[in-house]
């Protein structure tokens, strides 16, 4: 499998970690104040699909960002890699 936003190789574990070292800035957070809510996002480099999940409510705590904001890219990046090897399979394997 390829890195979806450099040339780094490897099986599909390396690049996850990869992923989660090296390009943490991909994965934004963005709030919504009126439903009390937050979300990670992060967008496809191939085709610019956007994968938005609620994060948990504890998000309002303020250490809690901080304490799981690496699993929270973890996620992101493993939906991304899912969405990458079924919608783009031919472009990253």
């Amino acid at each position: 499998m390829t890195c979806p936003f450099c040339a780094l190789e490897g099986p599909r574990r390396r690049v996850h970690r990869h992923l989660i070292d090296g390009h943490a800035d991909v994965v934004a957070t963005e709030v919504n104040p009126a439903l009390g809510q937050m979300f990670y996002v992060i967008a496809c480099p191939n085709c610019g699909g956007e994968i938005r999940h609620q994060v948990k409510p504890r998000w309002t705590d303020p250490g809690f960002v901080r304490e799981f904001g690496e699993e929270i890219r973890m996620v992101a990046f493993d939906l991304l890699l899912y969405h990458v090897e079924d919608a783009h399979s031919g472009d990253h394997q």
